[in-house]
């Protein structure tokens, strides 16, 4: 082992250690954002809190005046005083009392010491609560046919409200306190794997000095700039160790040499494959893990811009939603880079209109083409066209080439037109965007290779959106051309087949998909019928079940959420509810074993949905019993809301 036994502590107080200034940082950070979070939840908690006993006494002060209109217009003492008694609902007003438009008092509620015995004949408006006062005051005039016939005076003691206000900031920042913590746990165990491999990689450099040893080490690493730095080292190593080797074996026949040559291409060859076939395991089984966060930061989303906001909040929300669509975007388009470069993904062509592709086209790129003030055209044939091909594919194809057309534009605008040739369909995308130069023509399809973005602003994506059309159109068994001036715009051809039996359904294709930030789930009068359901949610992580239990309680839904399938199970209770989410993969048994177990208890069909972030769908399908629907994660809220509707209506 490489790396000196130090104590975590004594490596985190040394200056010379990369460690020291980055947990600076990441303490700062989280102390910074804990402080401006409590800050700024105690000033609108204050402002909110004083907004709302404004109101409360304002609103029992009209109601008793009011129904003491007749009262005091009459002087009746005997009902005044039987009006006022509505007050013993109100704990905290003390005292209160009506007067006459002259000012003489008619009735009193509570302690009359605390009550002026005669009030001035014009009534003040309500004044606002002052900060962290005991009591406040409210003098109200009452008014019949829009003339002052009396008012009423309220005497009220505050304390409850604030007493009420400092336990939830104190439960606000015992919160805070433990999530800062919590994060700056997990931040130092993350940074550990970052400085481990270096300092190994030193302690290595400096063993390789002292003793002369130039061979490579084994040293864990990751696929990111650490990991080129030890794999660029080990190089070194070989290379070095290589050339000693040759001086020493110099005189040895060259027959020999070429063997060992040989031998060595062919093990960097291995090493290479082995290398390609292990990203594309470690990207679809980390897929899950992958889209757990994801699935829950959109559900928590979409419930907290459905709730009431304020401008700043619904502006930050709607960051979040543009930051969490990007992520999601990148992840989606390195996980089907591995998928479709895997194998997994088969083409199941079906006849679908193109009036279909059109309205999907144009309801989700002409809101992108208007908010940059581009023209957004469609040209297609007057005769009904039917192409014969996978519609989902064909879609994630063409949206990712209007996708970057719409991206590269400035001015003009973009035209997706369809043609009629001969048996196929040719499909065009035309755009006055900044072109390609010849000479890059071939290289865009390659990955990672963007044009006109040196600076690799993440906003204009990875560069894979074109790679994944490549490798769409060989799963598509479509021909794909670009023609382009630089400075003057952009033509993409794809050539689909068209469908000989017309007489067979028109499929429609899915819909895009994305966070909705103005209903993220289902409309309330389409929602009401769901109240009082009893869900069960059964997901190990607890992100993503918080998630889902607070989306679905904020649709007047009761939830049950159990961690895992076998304490599910050994609830009494599991088999009264009357839908069930299902994550597959669960500690002990999965998912669909656990809906088979729970189906033989019960004699009626249980309805229920499994939820999985899995990218290898066919190992679910493939299973015994694979009749239960199955979502893809990160599903939004109005997909969950949607399935539990369709499912029990």
């Amino acid at each position: 082992m490489y790396m000196n036994k130090r104590t975590f502590l004594g490596a985190f107080f040394d200056r010379r250690s990369i460690r020291y200034p980055l947990a600076r940082l990441i303490i700062a950070a989280v102390l910074i954002g804990i402080g401006l979070g409590l800050l700024s939840n105690a000033v609108l908690r204050l402002d909110s809190l004083r907004t709302d006993i404004q109101r409360n006494l304002s609103s029992a002060a009209n109601a008793a005046g009011t129904a003491a209109s007749a009262a005091v217009m009459f002087k009746d003492r005997k009902v005044a005083h039987g009006v006022l008694r509505m007050f013993e609902a109100y704990p905290e007003v003390e005292a209160a009392a009506l007067f006459t438009d002259a000012g003489v008092r008619l009735a009193v509620y509570g302690d009359a010491k605390q009550l002026p015995a005669n009030l001035p004949k014009s009534a003040s408006p309500p004044s606002q609560i002052a900060l962290l006062a005991d009591t406040a005051t409210l003098q109200m005039p009452i008014e019949v046919d829009a003339a002052e016939v009396g008012s009423i005076y309220l005497q009220a003691r505050l304390d409850a409200y604030w007493q009420s206000y400092f336990t939830s900031i104190a439960s606000t920042f015992l919160v805070a306190l433990i999530a800062g913590g919590v994060a700056l746990v997990l931040a130092m165990r993350f940074l550990n794997r970052i400085i481990r491999p270096v300092r190994m990689l030193e302690e290595a450099a400096n063993d390789a000095r002292l003793h002369q040893d130039f061979t490579p080490r084994d040293i864990p690493i990751a696929d990111n700039e650490i990991g080129d730095l030890v794999r660029n080292f080990n190089a070194l190593l070989s290379e070095v160790e290589a050339s000693r080797t040759w001086l020493q074996l110099q005189h040895e026949e060259l027959e020999r040499l070429v063997v060992e040559r040989t031998a060595e291409l062919l093990a960097a060859k291995d090493s290479a494959d082995a290398a390609n076939a292990a990203k594309s395991r470690f990207l679809a089984a980390a897929s899950h893990d992958l889209r757990q966060p994801i699935h829950a930061m959109r559900l928590f989303l979409e419930t907290l811009v459905s709730s009431p906001l304020n401008d700043e909040q619904r502006r930050i929300a709607n960051y979040l939603t543009l930051s969490t669509r990007s992520l999601a975007d990148i992840l989606n388009a390195l996980l089907d880079v591995s998928r479709l470069d895997g194998g997994q993904v088969r083409a199941h062509p079906e006849i679908v209109g193109a009036d279909v592709l059109l309205r999907q086209i144009e309801a989700e790129f002409a809101p992108l083409a208007l908010a940059k003030g581009l023209r957004f055209k469609f040209f297609f044939p007057a005769n009904e066209l039917r192409l014969f091909t996978d519609a989902k594919l064909l879609y994630s194809l063409l949206r990712n080439i209007i996708d970057n057309a719409i991206k590269y534009t400035d001015t003009g605008g973009v035209l997706v037109g369809f043609r009629r040739r001969g048996g196929q369909a040719l499909i065009q995308v035309w755009d006055t965007g900044i072109g390609i130069a010849p000479n890059l023509l071939e290289s865009v399809f390659d990955e990672y290779v963007q044009i006109g973005n040196p600076q690799r602003d993440r906003a204009q994506g990875l560069g894979l959106g074109l790679s994944i059309v490549k490798r769409l159109s060989v799963i598509l068994d479509c021909r794909i051309r670009c023609h382009s001036r630089p400075n003057t715009g952009s033509r993409f051809e794809i050539s689909v087949p068209l469908a000989v039996a017309t007489a067979l359904p028109v499929m429609s294709a899915a819909p895009p998909t994305g966070i909705d930030a103005t209903h993220p789930g289902l409309p309330e009068d389409d929602a009401s019928g769901l109240v009082g359901l009893q869900v069960v949610v059964i997901e190990d992580d607890e992100m993503a079940a918080e998630a889902i239990e607070i989306l679905l309680s904020a649709n007047g839904i009761k939830v049950t959420r159990f961690g895992s399938a076998e304490h599910a199970l050994a609830d009494p209770h599991i088999t009264q509810a009357d839908f069930y989410f299902v994550d597959f993969r669960l500690p002990g048994i999965n998912g669909m074993q656990f809906l088979d177990s729970l189906q033989k208890r019960v004699q009626r069909p249980i309805k229920a949905t499994l939820l999985t972030g899995e990218t290898q769908l066919e190992n679910i399908n493939s299973a015994p019993s694979s009749n239960w629907k199955v979502l893809l994660k990160p599903v939004e809220s109005a997909t969950l809301m949607a399935e539990i509707k369709a499912r029990m209506m």
